[in-house]
């Protein structure tokens, strides 16, 4: 006798696709059975707040007078759309730009109806190894060079200090 015959049926007596059903319903209810039984574990992780400081570059008076205390920041360039923080303090400063002069040296000039920017951003995020990911996805580091948006303002940023205690 065949272990399994002509007609596909095992030992000639029953079909091996109804065995294969009944292999698939006692597994699915194994499991069901199983993970009402397991307890989940927690995935999330707390962020931690994160503040930091940023200079504008030479920026007109009048986008200056657009970045006020309390407006979100964005950077539509690195990152999904999500707020980069929010403006917590505000310090405008002189313009001033670096210009190469006749006798190959550099010096640093004010630049009329500019200003620079001290912006100080409060923000929440994970840190993992020295790194800060704002919202857990967008990393800022002190030196970064970045493009920010605000509700009315648009201006490129470098950090100059970011860490877990609100800048004095």
């Amino acid at each position: 006798m065949k272990m399994i015959d002509k007609d596909g049926r095992l030992f000639g007596k029953i079909s091996v696709i109804d065995v294969l059903v009944v292999l698939v319903v006692v597994v699915l209810a194994v499991a069901l059975n199983l993970k009402g039984e397991l307890t989940p574990t927690s995935t999330s992780v707390p962020n931690t707040p994160i503040y930091f400081e940023v200079l504008t570059e030479a920026i007109p008076n009048y986008v200056g007078d657009n970045i006020r205390v309390g407006d979100v920041l964005f950077d539509k360039d690195q990152s999904t759309g999500g707020a980069i923080g929010v403006i917590t303090s505000v310090e405008r400063l002189p313009g001033m730009r670096s210009v190469n002069m006749t006798d190959g040296t550099m010096t640093m000039v004010d630049v009329e109806d500019f200003c620079i920017m001290r912006i100080q951003v409060e923000s929440s995020g994970l840190i993992d190894q020295g790194k800060y990911n704002i919202n857990k996805i967008y990393n800022l580091g002190v030196n970064a060079s970045r493009n920010f948006y605000s509700k009315y303002a648009i201006f490129k940023i470098f950090v100059v200090e970011i860490g877990t205690v609100p800048i004095s």
